[in-house]
């Protein structure tokens, strides 16, 4: 099945990050990811994080490692400097290469926006993304992002995405809003 996240959207960082930037992110991701700083959160932001979190390793697994990602980097049609014209945009990956079971779209006409202008799309899944990865992908298929702030004195992170408004594979009018729940790990108190 075909999917609209990349490893690269995961961590928050663009195909031709350097290792040392892969590495920062991931630790970045993890960090807002840990048992203690989740210590109290409702069950969605623990499901949500959940999700993230083995996201984030296995973006770790597969970028750190630079023969799999020479290889990822290929399926997904990203070229390094010197490998040809040009690399492509962060367009959607190529049949067969995904983030994994729950990371798929509802099905592969989440694609159409790319194929055809059509006046309807269908809405990805982007519960387990941090904020800025959830506008990347509603961007590449069209839709809008309207964020509600679940913690009211969130600490100066990126925030989880632990739900959304229309559903994952609904079909909605391109240029609609994806309304979208968005958690941050609370301020220590002090």
């Amino acid at each position: 099945m075909t999917t609209l996240i990349t490893w690269y959207d995961v961590l928050g960082v663009l195909p031709d990050a350097t290792p040392d930037d892969i590495r920062e992110a991931c630790r970045a991701r993890t960090a807002i990811l840990q048992p203690d700083t989740l210590a109290g959160a409702p069950p969605d932001v623990l499901s949500a994080a959940d999700r993230a979190r083995q996201a984030v390793q296995e973006a770790w697994r597969v970028l750190a490692d630079p023969a799999a990602r020479e290889s990822y980097d290929q399926q997904i049609g990203f070229l390094r400097l010197g490998e040809g014209l040009a690399a492509p945009s962060r367009g959607p990956l190529g049949p067969d290469v995904g983030l994994g079971e729950g990371w798929s779209t509802a099905d592969e006409e989440a694609l159409e926006p790319y194929q055809s202008r059509s006046s309807r799309v269908v809405v990805p899944d982007v519960r387990g993304l941090f904020y800025r990865a959830c506008m990347e992908v509603a961007g590449r298929v069209g839709l809008h992002v309207a964020s509600i702030q679940l913690t009211a004195h969130p600490m100066p992170v990126e925030g989880l995405v632990v739900g959304q408004t229309p559903d994952r594979g609904e079909r909605v009018h391109r240029d609609s809003t994806l309304t979208v729940q968005v958690w941050h790990p609370p301020a220590p108190r002090g």
